[in-house]
């Protein structure tokens, strides 16, 4: 008996690559519908998030543009603040110098409204009486201004005792001034109207010095001395 073969065609269809290729693209196309689909229904649409980053774009390059001006404005003030803060301090310097000068010129005044003035008291006068700080630690300049009224029609002389009195460790001391001259200077005046006299001194370390005792002896049997204590008050030059 003869046994009847079978044969079994292959139809024509794709290979098994090729099969294989279009699923893995099927299923990639498939996971990005689903990821655009849950974006979509979370509300996350790129238009829109596009659309967003735009704005938030032009509106930080607003605020770098108005914070340029208002940097640019800033640094204006400063210098205009800089200019006015030196304009003031020249103001303030030239006031300061001129109540200086008016200072000066109301001493000057009455200084000499002292010596014109007829009725100021005594004919031979302390006219003033100044200490300034020396160069060096200790050591002051003494300025003594005798005065007499214009009226005087003879010149005086005579001597002055200067005598300084302070502490020296806690007890009372009494300094002459021939005890701290410096330039050996007696005070010896001889004058018409005024005279100005000086003398520097330098004092002890431990001495503290608070009056200066004046003695105006003019020479005459006749003449007034004029005695009068000043406060130790040491100016700068």
């Amino acid at each position: 008996m003869r046994k009847s073969s079978i044969i079994i065609s292959r139809r024509a269809g794709l290979s098994a690559p090729a099969f294989l290729g279009v699923s893995i693209v099927a299923l990639l196309l498939a996971a990005w519908l689903g990821y655009e689909l849950g974006l979509s229904r979370a509300g996350y649409l790129r238009f829109e998030t596009s659309r967003t980053l735009d704005q938030l774009e032009d509106s930080n390059a607003g605020l770098i543009s108005l914070n340029k001006r208002l940097s640019e404005q800033v640094a204006i003030l400063e210098t205009t603040a800089k200019v006015e803060r030196e304009a003031y301090r020249h103001i303030e310097a030239e006031i300061a110098e001129l109540q200086n000068k008016i200072l000066a010129q109301q001493e000057n005044i009455e200084f000499y409204r002292g010596i014109v003035n007829e009725n100021g008291g005594s004919v031979l006068r302390i006219q003033d009486f100044r200490v300034l700080m020396g160069s060096r630690e200790h050591e002051y300049e003494l300025r003594l201004v005798l005065a007499r009224a214009l009226r005087s029609n003879r010149e005086v002389s005579g001597q002055v005792e200067l005598i300084i009195e302070g502490l020296q460790r806690g007890a009372p001391v009494q300094y002459a001034l021939d005890e701290v001259s410096l330039d050996g200077s007696r005070l010896r005046y001889e004058f018409l109207y005024f005279e100005d006299l000086r003398s520097i001194i330098a004092l002890p370390a431990e001495f503290q010095p608070e009056r200066v005792h004046l003695l105006v002896r003019p020479k005459g049997k006749s003449a007034k001395i004029v005695d009068e204590f000043f406060v130790w008050q040491p100016e700068t030059g």
